[in-house]
């Protein structure tokens, strides 16, 4: 029980596809029902151009009441509405709650207990976390690693030192599970194993974890439908 399987959250489990429902989608639904007046990439735009701070950090890794209600007050100025943090987290959960996710990956997630750790390790903003909850469970996981929470994106060394603290393994008996390059080159830059893949990928990733493990696994998990 020594070695750790860690997953991404969006593109593993959550669903970047198909183009017209994923997340993206979703925060554009959330920009425009406040201001429908909107075009799709005027609401995107009010979303991206807003995440970071006069002081340059980003609303990811900010979960104290002052930074979340300083963000509602550049997307409010930004896009022409008046939404209270309240009413705009419950939209965005609601839009993100529509979003499909691989239902597979987290069945497979879940049957890996009893033969390695899991982890999840994940840039998000606040209001991402009951859809995450929702969708995997966080209790079933004996790691988390939320950026917002952690004050740490994926993109600095200072992340994967933590994660690395808590771990307290070898770098070798760590397996990070990732849809994004960067993420995956930084991972290797500190020995871990890697595996780069979507969660339409489950067979890519269930050869990766029992190379890792060096045994097959019994699963009922087969294919990858999304839910």
């Amino acid at each position: 029980m020594g070695k750790v399987v860690i997953f991404d959250w969006g593109g593993v489990i959550m669903h970047k596809h198909p183009v017209d429902n994923n997340d993206k989608q979703a925060i554009i639904r959330t920009i425009k029902s406040f201001n429908p007046r909107l075009t799709d990439d005027e609401a995107w735009n009010v979303y991206t151009k807003t995440l970071v701070d006069e002081n340059g950090i980003y609303i990811s890794r900010q979960n104290d009441g002052l930074s979340i209600a300083k963000w509602i007050k550049r997307i409010n100025k930004a896009s022409g509405f008046n939404a209270s943090v309240e009413d705009f987290s419950k939209r965005f959960i609601y839009e993100q709650l529509k979003v499909g996710y691989y239902k597979e990956i987290v069945d497979y997630i879940h049957s890996l207990r009893g033969n390695c750790k899991i982890g999840l390790f994940s840039d998000l903003i606040f209001c991402c976390e009951p859809v995450l909850d929702k969708q995997v469970d966080l209790s079933q996981f004996d790691y988390v690693w939320l950026s917002y929470k952690t004050h740490l994106r994926k993109n600095t060394e200072e992340a994967f030192e933590l994660v690395e603290t808590d771990l307290q393994v070898s770098p070798k008996d760590i397996l990070f599970i990732d849809d994004t390059t960067i993420n995956i080159e930084n991972a290797k830059k500190r020995g871990w194993n890697t595996c780069q893949a979507f969660g339409y990928e489950l067979d890519k990733i269930k050869s990766y974890v029992e190379s890792f493990l060096g045994y097959k696994l019994k699963s009922e998990s087969t294919g990858n439908k999304v839910k």
